[in-house]
């Protein structure tokens, strides 16, 4: 029986509308995998880590800058006692740069840390970084999220009412995920959210710590994930090291190079007091030993540490999972 002329239509129309709105999901599914990942991420941290505050760099506290123990003028690439490990950059002032601040926005339930960071020298009532990072824990579960907010040369970003990047995640002053994902956190931040440094410990009563907390990194489901539960969550176990008495030491930078610039390996922007010791020694901090004892008590842990970093496969090494209690998929 020949068609109707009529039905022939219809069909060449529906076929019109299934092919358009057949390239319309397949438009809207690559505008959430290249654009709206910022705003799936902050929801899924939001979920499981909880929601993070606006909140000003001006209630932060500075992180001292000092050379022999005294405040002095900054200069372009000075020296100085406690300078901070991640590299500033080529074109930075140097790894002595004052009036970055630290910030804690914890709760009963979230351990947050804010880091606004200078990495050009400016006064020190002028609330714009070149950088502000945030780390978002959930200290039960182990949950932690990271955000980064950088700015370009001669355009910092302002520290004053900065956005939540869980309640206005799609607020482009946020990194996408992607690119924090790229900057590597996760690597040197190994065997906890929180990381110890000379330059920070020198404001750690303001810091939330979990040492031995359950830990891992927020992810989103497929088919839209980031890449941030491929950074490094395993630990280091020798047997019987001193060391592991007060924290872990994951497998990545923390048995490697910051394994070696806390135990004599001077930093880029290390003043003289930061090459001789105690100051050359910033673990385990604090303890008013000399360094005969210290080598005496702590040099044999440090030297298996660095061993078992090399060939982590070793009997005595002890490679293991860190806990972590993520919600069932």
């Amino acid at each position: 029986m020949a068609s109707h002329p009529f039905n022939r239509q219809c069909l060449a129309l529906l076929l019109l509308v299934s092919a358009g709105q057949l390239l319309a999901g397949h438009a809207r599914a690559d505008q959430i995998d290249a654009g709206s990942t910022r705003e799936l991420y902050g929801a899924e941290c939001r979920k499981q880590v909880g929601d993070i505050p606006e909140f000003s760099c001006s209630d932060g506290v500075p992180v001292p800058i000092t050379v022999d123990g005294k405040s002095v003028p900054a200069t372009k690439n000075m020296t100085c006692d406690r300078p901070a490990l991640l590299p500033n950059g080529a074109e930075s002032d140097g790894q002595c740069v004052p009036n970055s601040r630290i910030l804690s926005l914890s709760t009963k339930t979230m351990q947050i840390a804010v880091m606004c960071r200078q990495k050009i020298i400016r006064p020190a009532d002028k609330m714009e970084f070149d950088e502000i990072d945030i780390v978002a824990h959930n200290p039960k579960t182990g949950a932690t999220c990271w955000f980064q907010a950088e700015g370009k040369p001669n355009q910092p970003v302002s520290g004053e009412k900065v956005p939540s990047p869980t309640s206005q995640p799609s607020n482009e002053f946020w990194n996408t995920p992607e690119t924090t994902l790229s900057n590597g956190c996760g690597t040197c931040h190994d065997n906890d959210p929180f990381m110890f440094s000379p330059f920070v410990g020198q404001v750690w009563n303001h810091m939330p710590v979990n040492p031995f907390g359950p830990y891992y990194h927020v992810d989103l489901p497929s088919p839209h994930r980031i890449g941030f539960s491929s950074w490094p969550t395993q630990a280091l176990n020798p047997t019987d090291n001193t060391c592991l008495g007060c924290h872990r030491i994951g497998i990545a930078e923390t048995c490697r190079q910051l394994t070696d610039e806390m135990t004599g390996r001077f930093p880029e922007g290390a003043d003289d007091w930061a090459r001789r010791f105690p100051g050359s020694h910033a673990m385990p901090p604090d303890i008013g030993i000399t360094q005969t004892s210290w080598n005496a008590i702590y040099k044999s842990s440090v030297d298996q540490i660095r061993s078992c970093c090399q060939k982590p496969d070793q009997k005595a090494c002890h490679v293991t999972a860190i806990p972590a209690y993520p919600p069932p998929n």
